[in-house]
């Protein structure tokens, strides 16, 4: 009878010590952010009162999941880029693989929500979604027959709750079991496709990206840097110039996708500045080209290096820092106002307007990218500039 009735006493108070862990990671955010925000006057919110507001509703929170949500919607009342909580998920195998460029078991794709449907976005070159068949614009159906936004395998991917845009997704997996998509190409024809994961990073996609394009007679090099996060992606730049790309007639450099870090970006920029690369270039941005490669951008217009093609960029343009957990997930924080970089410009909230923009629907656009079609046609006629420019110098040296 004892033992009944611990054993019941151990079944009530299992709720309230699960309760802690959970309670504690939404007071965990609210105390980091107050603490190394950038803006000490928190974007003109009164911070302890949000708490107020927020925290009955954290304590109530039956799941972390649903704690989370509960915690980026008090995050994106400060109307702020690179401010979110992570599920541990989406920071220890999506976000931390990245910044340690180690490649781990993965789909290989993001995607976004329109008119209710979940749309691939973006997918890595090389990897599984690719291998399968998977296209740009393919609408995911089904995720092992289970509607894809019920599935449970569909996880944020780290999107700034304070900015308008729709949330990132990308898709959890169980080591390297194999996922079946049903997906769309063409509205109402749906297709089985199994997709195998395994390991790739972004940086794997960027190495993967680096081809030459034969257009028109012309050779132009292609590489598509996913992030700015690490060296290693400066490195697969800067060694496709002097070697894939040493005989072709202008780059076309796709900047689209998430930020990284200042240095990376600088260095990159360095291979344009002091003439490392001196055959003309096109920059690819859209509107999730953000953080490090908005600026990128900036510097890139300001600077004349180029003509950029696309769509605004994102307008998420704050320096910021990771900051663990004690349940695992992770808290991104800025720490830092973008304008140190931009000679007092202000991008964030507004972002940048490449010189050519380019408009196209994403669904059922069964692979097609306007912005590398039009960018091959804007690098065609700088190339012919180019040449045009050097043969009239030739004739005015001939001349003296």
């Amino acid at each position: 009878m004892r033992l009944l009735a611990s054993a019941l006493l151990l079944a009530l108070a299992l709720p309230a010590l699960a309760e802690k862990p959970r309670i504690k990671t939404f007071d965990e955010a609210w105390k980091t952010t107050k603490a190394r925000f950038y803006d000490k006057k928190m974007h003109g919110m009164d911070w302890d009162a949000l708490k107020e507001q927020y925290r009955p509703l954290a304590k109530a929170a039956k799941t972390q999941t649903e704690l989370i949500e509960i915690t980026n919607r008090m995050l994106g009342e400060l109307k702020a880029s690179h401010l979110v909580l992570l599920s541990k998920d989406a920071y220890q195998e999506h976000m931390l693989p990245e910044m340690g460029s180690e490649p781990v078991p993965q789909i290989g794709f993001e995607a976004i929500e329109i008119d209710g449907g979940l749309f691939v976005r973006s997918i890595f070159e090389g990897g599984p979604a690719e291998k399968a068949g998977i296209r740009r614009g393919d609408r995911i159906v089904k995720i092992n027959g289970i509607p894809a936004k019920k599935s449970g395998l569909v996880e944020q991917a780290g999107s700034d709750p304070g900015l308008p845009w729709p949330p990132l997704w990308y898709l959890r997996t169980e080591g390297t079991e194999k996922v079946m998509l049903t997906v769309e190409s063409e509205k109402g024809k749906p297709r089985s496709v199994p997709v195998t994961p395994e390991p790739i990073s972004a940086i794997e996609a960027t190495k993967n990206s680096v081809r030459v394009i034969k257009y028109h007679g012309m050779r132009f090099g292609y590489v598509h840097t996913w992030h700015f996060l690490v060296a290693p992606i400066f490195k697969t730049v800067s060694d496709a110039m002097a070697k894939e790309f040493k005989k072709c007639d202008g780059l076309l450099l796709d900047i689209r996708g998430r930020g990284g870090s200042p240095i990376v970006m600088n260095a990159i920029l360095g291979l344009f500045r002091t003439g490392a690369w001196d055959k003309p270039v096109v920059l690819l941005v859209d509107d999730r080209s953000r953080s490090a490669k908005e600026i990128f951008t900036w510097s890139f217009m300001k600077e004349k290096l180029g003509p950029a093609v696309g769509r605004t960029t994102e307008g998420a343009v704050l320096g910021s820092q990771f900051f663990p957990l004690s349940d695992g997930s992770c808290l991104l924080c800025p720490v830092v106002d973008g304008r140190m970089y931009t000679k007092g410009d202000k991008l964030e909230g507004k972002g940048v307007t490449p010189d050519h923009v380019v408009e196209f629907p994403l669904p059922y656009s069964n692979g097609f990218d306007e912005i590398l079609e039009f960018g091959k046609d804007r690098l065609e006629i700088e190339v012919k500039r180019a040449k045009a420019k050097a043969a009239v110098a030739i004739v005015l040296k001939l001349a003296s």
